[in-house]
């Protein structure tokens, strides 16, 4: 069974791509809401974890 990537893992890699200020637009939160995912403070929902995952994938069709 292959390892899951962790929420902060997810996330690290979606800010390489993506950057933090279009995360949170796309994510449609403040960049702090972003940063306080980062430093543990902040709790990262299932849903904006889906909605994440859905702006990687259109990220991933748009740069093909």
């Amino acid at each position: 069974m292959a390892n899951r990537a962790s929420p902060l893992e997810i996330l690290e890699q979606a800010e390489k791509l993506l950057g933090r200020e279009d995360m949170a637009a796309g994510l449609n939160v403040s960049e702090e809401v972003v940063r306080s995912w980062f430093k543990g403070t902040g709790t990262l929902s299932n849903s904006h974890l889906l909605r994440l995952a859905d702006l990687l994938a259109k990220y991933a069709a748009d740069n093909k």
